[in-house]
């Protein structure tokens, strides 16, 4: 009787002890899960629609410890890709463009699926016309969404550079322009982007060096749910992205291994009827 007594004891005991322990648990593991190291960026990818008559290629370089990268080229739209092909995740890091002479885009593309499909968040320091467009100062997110996957064949030079109203295969889904909402030589920035963790939405938040909120915006649209993350320059030059870190993410095989994963199945499950 007493052994059963002790035994209840120690039961009571152990519970309180979980009770106690288990929040304190809970917030250490969500800390320490929290932590994500730099992304190593030589994995990464460059890709430069040159278009003819356009500017050079992009100049990606990457930096010592391969976390950051700079695009040295005041050149045509130019992408630096992660190569994967993910959904549900957030991206955090910096950038900045060294002091110099020039005012036009840097950027963000994510849920990429090729050179004319995919979101762009573009960021303009002064407002500009170009190509039979007008790019105003401040921050845009836009969709491509082109017929052919090949972004020469369906976007224009204008598409890239117009922000303010819709043309051609480019929509904007948001924007914040106006006076003093340009990017500022030599301020670094950091860059937020919680994409599909909502089906059908994402979030861009972006803050300066004393950590001001300059823009956060989420965008509900569902064409693209999963896609490659990369960073993005127009006509601007020594652009740095350092730090980058991602927390969450789930690989969306491409429909060709889809594909092949079918016919993988029907050949087993053919193999099978032929043993019966």
């Amino acid at each position: 009787m007493d052994s059963f007594r002790y035994f209840i004891f120690g039961e009571h005991i152990m519970k309180k002890l979980l009770q106690f322990l288990t929040p304190v648990l809970v917030i250490f593991l969500g800390g320490f899960a929290a932590q994500a190291d730099p992304v190593d960026l030589t994995t990464w990818s460059p890709l430069t629609l040159d278009y003819s008559g356009g500017q050079p290629a992009g100049n990606w370089v990457l930096q010592a410890g391969n976390t950051a990268v700079k695009q040295t080229v005041n050149a045509d739209p130019s992408f630096y890709l992660n190569n994967l092909n993910q959904t549900s995740y957030s991206m955090d890091g910096s950038w900045q463009v060294d002091p110099g002479w020039d005012d036009d885009y840097m950027g963000f593309v994510f849920g990429y699926q090729n050179s004319s499909n995919f979101y762009l968040f573009d960021w303009k320091q002064g407002t500009q016309g170009y190509e039979g467009a007008i790019a105003t100062e401040g921050m845009t997110v836009k969709k491509m969404k082109g017929a052919t996957g090949n972004g020469l064949t369906d976007l224009s030079l204008a598409e890239f550079w117009e922000n303010e109203n819709d043309l051609g295969e480019m929509e904007i889904l948001a924007k914040n322009h106006g006076a003093g909402k340009g990017w500022v030589d030599g301020d670094v920035y950091s860059f937020h982007l919680d994409f599909n963790l909502v089906p059908g939405t994402f979030t861009i938040n972006v803050k300066d060096a004393s950590d001001n909120i300059l823009w956060d915006v989420t965008v509900t649209d569902s064409t693209f749910t999963s896609g490659e993350f990369g960073f993005y320059n127009y006509s601007q030059e020594n652009v740095l992205y350092a730090g980058f870190e991602q927390t969450g993410g789930t690989t969306v095989p491409e429909p060709a291994t889809i594909l092949l994963f079918g016919v993988g199945l029907a050949g087993v499950a053919g193999v099978r009827l032929r043993k019966k």
